[in-house]
């Protein structure tokens, strides 16, 4: 609805209008001519109502703001989590076709436990385990992610979790057990994660 006053257009937003902003007999019709008080009123109500609807904006982006970033300070935790269990069985034997993380386990038996201690369910043997993960490019790797060696998704040999700042955890050999080395240690075939 538009209002006309000394040749200048306003426009009232129903919904003000509605609110009975105005006085009554203030504005009544379309095209009605209305008092300097009522215009000052109407414009300081439109100032108000702005204000507090960009105020209610700023409040509604802080608070998502918020609960994004405790979301993402618990996906963190949770891979950090997997991780920090997974260290303390460093140093414990690797025993081909094992899957006990204290009397020994072969790579995909040692990620498999490590996993399902935390709920997860993944393969038994490496290549199955990539096949089954949630690929990802080697530059977003993050703790937690899983690290596959071979040639081919079917010829996957090895897999190891990725601890962070470039080292993995692993069930390696026979002689050396479940060690820390550098992911690179071997050239990666891919990433996988279980993980969100």
């Amino acid at each position: 609805m538009f209002l006309s006053f000394c040749m200048v257009s306003v426009f009232v937003p129903q919904s003000i209008l509605a609110d009975d902003v105005l006085e009554s007999g203030d504005l009544l019709t379309d095209g009605e001519e209305i008092g300097d008080g009522a215009v000052t009123e109407l414009a300081e109500e439109l100032v108000k109502r702005t204000e507090e609807e960009v105020q209610k904006v700023q409040e509604e982006k802080a608070a998502a703001e918020e609960a994004a970033r405790k979301a993402e300070e618990e996906r963190v935790a949770k891979r950090q989590e997997i991780v920090d269990y997974a260290l303390q069985f460093e140093g414990n034997p690797y025993v081909y076709g094992g899957t006990s993380l204290t009397n020994g386990a072969d790579c995909s038996g040692f990620v498999m436990s490590v996993f399902a201690n935390f709920g997860y369910e993944l393969p038994r043997v490496a290549s199955s385990q990539y096949i089954a993960s949630q690929k990802k490019d080697i530059s977003e790797i993050e703790t937690g992610d899983l690290v596959f060696y071979g040639n081919s998704p079917e010829g996957i040999y090895h897999v190891a979790l990725y601890i962070g700042d470039g080292k993995i955890i692993h069930a390696s050999t026979a002689a050396t057990g479940i060690k820390i080395s550098d992911y690179d240690y071997e050239q990666p075939y891919g990433i996988g994660t279980y993980v969100e």
